[in-house]
């Protein structure tokens, strides 16, 4: 592998408490040089292995630590919302932000209770170039796997991605022994406003649900569409008590919503049910539990949260 590395000034920061070692470094990779070392090389292939950006960085963090040690190491990228944190945040730190064919791919920091030596920032400078390729193509990777992932219409996640994740949830929550609970959302009625007002303002109606659901749940919460106008909300480290309350909300919200079309005021409600697993749950026992509570709701008069009659 051939690297540049261009415009490698370090900047002190005149914030940090005297003692403290802040060092930001910005790299350029791309063009033509000379080959780095060994070590790098050997780096590389082992990073080569995965394109899952939070493997990647566990390996790489792993493999650093044999060369430089480190109490910890984080990866941030802005733009795509990816943050990653191995170890401790402690006092002395260096910052490369990472920049590859004028792209930048973010920012990883090292931190260490004691300051870095100019031959560990140099071996850290080998170890950047061995990472920058491997990370630029998980992310690439990454964001394949996020769009195949999305519904198109409401831009959260579609029922592919349900499928992938949920089973995963299931055996952490049940390794970790966390709660996990589950959301099932339907619009009430929703066939008669496309019947009404058209499958134009039936997307908007979806849209605007979306959007309401996504502003009413928690940063942990994840949102999938789970087909036509039913939702699945996945509460990660949440017990029945918690989703019962976080229903609501989004019922409320939903209720609040003035939604106008054209010259139409449409009033949107919807029905929930939630369950939170059981012990021996699968997949599919989880959300039949959860549909069958949905479907109480629908029947008690909608607009309404009901819990599954197992969690009661």
């Amino acid at each position: 592998m051939q690297t540049t590395i261009f415009n490698m000034a370090e900047i002190k920061d005149i914030n940090d408490a005297p003692g403290t070692q802040n060092t930001h470094q910005s790299y350029h990779f791309g063009g033509n040089a000379p080959e780095v070392n060994s070590k790098s090389l050997q780096l590389a292939t082992v990073l080569q292995s995965t394109l899952e950006l939070n493997k990647l960085l566990e390996l790489f963090d792993d493999e650093l630590s044999s060369l430089v040690k480190h109490d910890g190491l984080s990866y941030v990228n802005k733009e795509e919302n990816h943050r990653v944190t191995f170890g401790e945040e402690v006092r002395h730190r260096c910052t490369y932000r990472l920049i590859l064919l004028d792209k930048d791919i973010g920012e990883l920091t090292l931190y260490r209770h004691s300051q870095f030596d100019d031959e560990e920032t140099r071996q850290l400078e080998n170890t950047i170039a061995a990472l920058v390729y491997p990370l630029r193509n998980a992310i690439l990777y990454k964001q394949a796997v996020e769009k195949a992932y999305r519904d198109p219409l409401t831009g959260v996640n579609n029922r592919a991605a349900l499928d992938n994740a949920l089973e995963q949830e299931i055996n952490l929550a049940r390794r970790h022994s966390t709660p996990l609970s589950i959301i099932m959302l339907d619009i009430d009625k929703f066939k008669r406003i496309n019947d009404t007002y058209g499958h134009i303002a039936g997307d908007a109606v979806l849209k605007r649900i979306a959007e309401s659901m996504v502003e009413s749940a928690r940063g942990s919460d994840v949102i999938y569409r789970y087909g036509g106008e039913e939702f699945v909300i996945l509460l990660r480290n949440t017990d029945k008590s918690g989703a019962t309350l976080l229903a609501e909300r989004i019922r409320a919200a939903i209720e609040s919503i003035m939604f106008k079309y054209d010259s139409f005021d449409i009033r949107i409600t919807a029905s929930a049910g939630l369950t939170t697993m059981l012990e021996d749950d699968d997949l599919s026992g989880l959300l039949d539990r959860c549909d069958k509570a949905l479907y109480d709701a629908k029947q008690q008069g909608r607009n309404r949260v009901v819990v599954a009659e197992n969690d009661n």
